[in-house]
């Protein structure tokens, strides 16, 4: 049985731009400069803020790997057999957020919290570059402590 009918579906590139907009009128991100990493559960831009600052922007992006590797990791997923992955991801980001707001705030060397909205979370910029092109290390046992 097919109906036709007419009517919308939001996707991540809709929900990315609904978390945007608040972003940009918050001030929080200004420009958008480019994709500076894709993970298996989120897109990472490189941003600006009204200010003037570098920022990153991280937009959840839950869905994009198995079902089951979700569900056994998750535990806000709990028994539920059906679920919105948007909804997920919100979920995500909020339990990031509160994270790195409780390890920032005692001192741990993460990343400074500055917003978040919907599936979409905005952190300050930690200059420096993944661990993966690293070839060589002077003091190696000093990294690994």
């Amino acid at each position: 049985m097919n109906k036709k009918y007419d009517g919308y579906k939001l996707t991540y590139l809709g929900y990315d731009y609904l978390a945007l907009h608040v972003f940009m009128k918050r001030g929080t991100v200004a420009k958008v400069h480019c994709k500076i990493g894709v993970g298996k559960e989120s897109d990472i831009y490189s941003c600006e803020t009204s200010d003037g600052e570098l920022v990153v922007l991280k937009l959840a992006r839950l869905g994009r790997t198995s079902f089951r590797t979700i569900k056994n990791n998750r535990d806000y997923i709990k028994h539920r057999s059906s679920f919105n992955w948007l909804y997920l991801s919100r979920l995500a980001s909020i339990k990031e957020y509160s994270f790195m707001e409780i390890l920032h705030k005692n001192n741990f060397p993460t990343p400074v919290p500055k917003d978040w909205n919907r599936h979409g979370i905005v952190m300050s910029l930690i200059d420096g570059y993944p661990m993966a092109n690293v070839k060589e290390i002077e003091g190696p046992e000093i990294v690994f402590d």
